[in-house]
């Protein structure tokens, strides 16, 4: 097309995460390149492959470049060099000479000398290496004709998932569905085995493609977690917890992801690729595509409406269009959009990267200008929340917005919540994954990312918990409306947050002390339950529980600023005066170089860093009541007493500054479980005071859920 050349790779096929030696071979156009022009091997800003060296072929990433014509290449890696979602890669700037037609590049990846070059960590049926070509070292670059691909596959079996519905009616058949997942969080699809479930009895599972299903029937009125395990009998993993009732209640629990791009945008795959992971994969309800507004051209959005009435089914997965609206923050913000109809119209941000020079009149900005476009129309709704932008809270409608989203791969968000709450406004909340990977539902953590700066996701995506009726567009898009849904980080948690007969996110007066009733029953033990009242924690649950005496857990949490580098570093030393650690373990790191490391008897170094989300350290400790902690860190230094946390069981939060963020010193309790139950009655309300009321859950691996508040007024 463009006389730019032509490039082939050495392989069809690579495994995720998996070391690989392979050559990629650009030979020149009909152009040839001349002295100053250069070659771009781009990649995608989501992936997670390794970062390239061209310096020591013994260290991980090597790569080399050569030639057969008679030039000097310059070679390094830039990280904004195109345009999104291709911004950066290896640039071969060709010098002292020109390249002839049919003259070729061959840029090595791994050397014979060391080890391969890791690839990324997430499947992609069509893993292109964009080749661009500057052959008059204009600036100007040009794709080649046909650009190289591979298919990057799963890897081997590290652990099976059991997932079933969170509520179940006593002895009534159910569906238990198992999936084989690899190191890296992608379903196994070679894994083809027969397979053990064990529920309320024991269950023979046939695994094929990674996947499988039985019926099971739960026979007890109580709440259950399935386990599964390998042919040989090892334990190979356990389920969300089961909740069996007599009878099926009014309103069920379902699990959806309402948020995450493809290919067509910043992310991988297709949309048919991405609904059927959703539903196939990932076993979700309910799913939705959120395309940055500013790459949607009017096919893209033709056919992302054809697919979500194509892939939705009413009982057995919902599918709601919607893209994202992506404005800058000082006009709206990030906003995702969604409809409950079919073929609805959008109106962008702008079209930045869609031909700003052939606006049709279509845009609405700023955001309350696509306010007022939907004014009345109650199948459209947005929700503000936190990727690169931030949705701005400025703009919040309450006739357009009910939810917003508090957890993604992005990180973790309590921070727009109460930010939301500080203004006055009443939104509800859930939490969604922004998955870039084509993996909705099952979003997990990815390496260092092509920019080589942060780390592209280092979390899990979230989950949105949404009571309804029963599974369809209406019941849920009511749901939606009236508030009833919490969001996890990924985890089916079953939390019930109730005031007799109302529910989390009604607002209502009562003449009494409003009563907050919990049940929870988690993925994993439970370290601790929250109560907030606006932005105020007035209850932990376990707070009457018998501690231990010689153990302390200390946490932090945050981000810098609310902004796309919001990332939070933290590194330096926990220091013991007048006391020795006897022990330490991590708590809730997300990613290889984080880490703890016990220096001596007095000293512990670590390394981590938050998106809002939680990391830290339990140390078990010789102390008297003259010993003293140090937290040192660039994030700030902080000293508390052994004796106030340990003995006095006084719990010391100490803030850090930026977004939230802060440190935490306090002691765990002795016992723990996946079960709680527990009512809490505010004594302190004020009569005519509205107050907002909503239940935080910490899991013991770091795992959260967040209710939506109830807005609750004392008579």
């Amino acid at each position: 097309m463009y006389g730019t050349g032509k490039a082939q790779v050495s392989i069809s096929k690579a495994r995720a995460g998996g070391l690989e030696k392979f050559k990629l071979v650009y030979t020149t156009g009909e152009y040839g390149v001349d002295d100053a022009g250069s070659i771009l091997i781009a990649r995608r800003s989501v992936s997670d492959a390794q970062l390239p060296q061209f310096d020591d072929p013994n260290k991980p990433g090597f790569v080399s470049v050569c030639s057969d014509a008679d030039v000097l290449l310059e070679t390094s890696y830039v990280t904004s060099k195109y345009i999104r979602p291709w911004e950066a890669g290896i640039l071969i700037k060709v010098r002292d000479g020109s390249l002839f037609p049919g003259e070729k590049i061959i840029i090595e990846y791994g050397s014979s000398a060391g080890s391969g070059y890791r690839m990324q960590t997430f499947t992609e049926k069509r893993h292109i290496f964009r080749v661009l070509v500057d052959c008059a070292g204009s600036g100007n670059f040009y794709d080649i004709d046909d650009q190289p691909e591979i298919e990057i596959t799963s890897g081997p079996v590290s652990m099976l998932e059991v997932v079933c519905p969170s509520v179940v009616v006593k002895g009534e058949k159910t569906t238990a569905r198992v999936r084989a997942m690899d190191y890296y969080g992608n379903v196994s699809e070679d894994y083809c085995e027969k397979i053990k479930l064990e529920a309320c009895g024991e269950y023979e599972v046939d695994i094929k493609n990674g996947t499988g299903e039985v019926q099971v029937v739960f026979e007890e009125e109580t709440s259950y977690y399935p386990k599964v395990y390998f042919p040989d009998g090892r334990l190979a993993g356990r389920g969300n917890p089961v909740l069996c009732k007599k009878q099926k209640p009014q309103k069920n629990l379902y699990w959806g992801d309402m948020h995450g791009q493809t290919g067509e945008t910043v992310g991988t795959g297709t949309p048919d690729l991405y609904f059927l992971f959703a539903r196939d994969k990932a076993f979700m309800d309910f799913c939705a595509w959120q395309g940055n507004d500013f790459q949607v051209t009017d096919e893209l959005w033709e056919t992302i409406c054809k697919k979500s009435k194509e892939y939705n089914e009413e009982g057995k997965f919902v599918v709601f269009p919607g893209y994202e609206w992506s404005g800058t923050t000082p006009v709206g913000g990030d906003y995702n959009v969604y409809f409950n109809r079919d073929n609805p119209p959008i109106h962008r941000s702008y079209h930045w990267q869609i031909d700003m020079n052939k606006r049709d009149g279509s845009e609405r900005t700023p955001i309350n200008k696509l306010w007022e476009e939907f004014d009345g129309d109650d199948t459209f709704m947005a929700t503000p929340h936190v990727g690169g932008r931030y949705g701005n809270l400025d703009y919040w409608n309450d006739k357009c917005n009910f939810l917003l989203e508090v957890h993604s791969h992005h990180g973790t968000f309590d921070w727009l919540l109460e930010d939301a709450l500080k203004k006055g406004l009443k939104p509800g909340v859930w939490a969604n994954s922004d998955d870039h990977t084509c993996r909705p539902g099952l979003s997990y953590p990815t390496r260092p990312s092509s920019r080589g700066k942060f780390v592209t996701f280092d979390v899990n995506g979230g989950y949105a918990g949404v009571l309804a009726e029963n599974l369809s567009r209406g019941s849920l898009w009511s749901a939606f409306r009236l508030r009833h849904c919490y969001g996890t980080t990924g985890k089916r948690i079953y939390m019930s947050v109730t005031s007799g007969e109302k529910m989390m996110g009604d607002e209502f007066a009562t003449a009494q002390n409003p009563r907050i009733d919990v049940e929870v029953h988690a993925t994993s033990n439970v370290a601790e339950i929250e109560v907030h009242k606006g932005v105020d924690v007035v209850y932990r649950y376990g707070s009457e529980l018998e501690k231990k005496k010689d153990s302390m857990r200390i946490q932090w949490s945050g981000v810098r600023v609310r902004s796309r580098s919001k990332k939070a570093r933290w590194e330096g030393n926990i220091s013991v005066k007048n006391g020795s650690i006897i022990c330490a373990k991590e708590f809730a790191f997300n990613q290889p170089d984080e880490y703890i490391l016990v220096m001596s008897g007095q000293q512990i170094a670590f390394k981590s860093a938050t998106s809002g989300d939680i990391d830290g350290v339990d140390i078990e400790l010789e102390w008297n009541e003259d010993t003293v902690i140090e937290f040192a860190s660039n994030q700030g230094t902080f000293e508390v007493k052994a004796a106030q946390i340990l003995e006095q069981d006084g719990r010391q939060t100490k803030d850090a500054g930026g977004v939230n963020q802060k440190v935490e010193f306090f002691c765990t309790p002795n016992a723990q479980s996946c079960d709680a139950v527990f009512a809490w009655e505010d004594e302190q309300a004020q009569s005519g005071k509205e107050s907002a009321y909503w239940v935080k859950v910490i899991e013991d691996d770091g795992g959260m859920a967040w209710s939506s508040p109830m807005y609750i007024t004392k008579e």
